[in-house]
């Protein structure tokens, strides 16, 4: 399974019609009497020699694409966006071999069946073989030419791909201090990696890709690219997109452990099991769930690195599960940073937003493990 290429609005305060102010009664006009004035004869006509008006053609607005050549202040950021230009340019160029191709076929089978109609009226049913003959051929080559598109399109964002989740990790990851990073764009996680972190019971089916490893501050972590779905009866269901980390961590804690769910906007999907769990503290922004006892692994320090995630546009919601030894966060994302851009330039507002709040992640991850 693939992750496919997918707004807040503040409510507007409502007025009382009723604001304490009416239209005072205005006294009605007398009526006057009519005077009639006396007729006056009809002025003459004055014809005008009108000059007529010049039309002034007006100058065609051409709409620019927009281009964020002025945000990319790195060079790693500059590689992604020089990728995907290679990758467009070249798929434009053989979508456009493909529809001339398609275009000479079809030309081709055209004339194979009716020029022999025309020239050899008196032969049976030899023009109609004919013209099934090159109809058969024409479907040959475009068949043949769709194999070798597909194999290049293939090819080519591969290569795109592999350069922008090389860059992002870099510009994020290794700029962060993060070491050792193993793993590629074709790594994926197992169902039962995902429903590990304890924030799902089931699943129907999990996409994936980027699945790495790294150190990050002496700790041990993963991260992956993730959609899960459940079987909703007739469909499945999404249930997660977004960002799947595992870091280690030194908490000594129940085997049930904790779950911290950050709210987010309409777009979030808190995951159902919290349902079923014991809210054991509530706030505006995030809600804890499992025994009291449990909290004690949630130090001063780490609350004040907690406090600093914050769910936006971006960010729709975050689910944290910590159990004994491992902590799981399902970081949900928004397309701005799950769908690669194809035909729009690559805006690296996304990512620069997306380093900031990994390394707020990080930093918590890394307390909870014991560093200080």
């Amino acid at each position: 399974m693939t992750i496919e290429e997918e707004k807040e609005l503040k409510p507007v305060e409502e007025l009382d019609d009723d604001d304490g102010f009416t239209d005072e009664a205005l006294p009605e006009p007398k009526e006057e009497e009519a005077v009639e004035a006396p007729a006056e004869a009809p002025a003459e006509e004055t014809k005008v020699d009108e000059e007529p008006v010049e039309e002034v053609e007006e100058p065609e607005v051409v709409v620019e694409e927009k281009t964020y050549d002025d945000t990319l202040d790195d060079d790693r950021l500059q590689r992604i966006e020089d990728a995907r230009r290679v990758w467009n340019k070249s798929y434009k160029k053989m979508a456009r071999i493909k529809f001339a191709v398609s275009i000479v076929t079809l030309l081709g089978i055209l004339a194979g069946w009716l020029i022999p109609t025309l020239l050899m009226r008196d032969s049976g049913t030899m023009p109609l073989y004919i013209g099934l003959g090159c109809a058969g051929a024409g479907i040959i080559i475009l068949l043949v030419f769709g194999y070798f598109q597909r194999r290049h399109d293939k090819a080519g964002i591969a290569d795109y791909f592999n350069v922008y989740f090389n860059e992002v990790n870099a510009y994020t990851l290794v700029e962060l201090g993060a070491t050792n990073i193993e793993g590629n764009v074709d790594n994926k996680i197992t169902k039962e990696e995902f429903i590990e972190g304890g924030a799902f019971d089931t699943l129907a089916a999990i996409g994936s890709r980027d699945n790495i490893t790294f150190q990050y501050k002496g700790m041990d972590c993963a991260l992956a690219e993730a959609a899960g779905q459940v079987d909703a009866g007739k469909s499945l269901q999404t249930v997660f997109v977004g960002k799947y980390l595992r870091t280690h961590n030194a908490c000594e804690l129940s085997d049930e452990g904790l779950l911290i769910y950050f709210s987010g906007n309409d777009r979030a999907l808190p995951p159902k099991k919290i349902e079923t769990l014991h809210l054991t503290e509530s706030s505006s922004r995030y809600k804890i769930y499992g025994a009291s006892k449990d909290k004690k692994v949630l130090t001063h320090k780490v609350r004040g690195a907690l406090a600093k995630i914050r769910t936006n546009k971006l960010l729709v919601d975050v689910t944290i599960v910590i159990k004994p030894g491992r902590t799981y966060w399902y970081l949900g994302y928004e397309d701005d940073i799950m769908v690669l851009p194809n035909d729009k330039p690559f805006n690296p507002q996304f990512v620069k937003e997306y380093k900031n709040q990994i390394a707020v992640v990080l930093e918590a991850a890394a307390l909870l493990n014991g560093a200080e």
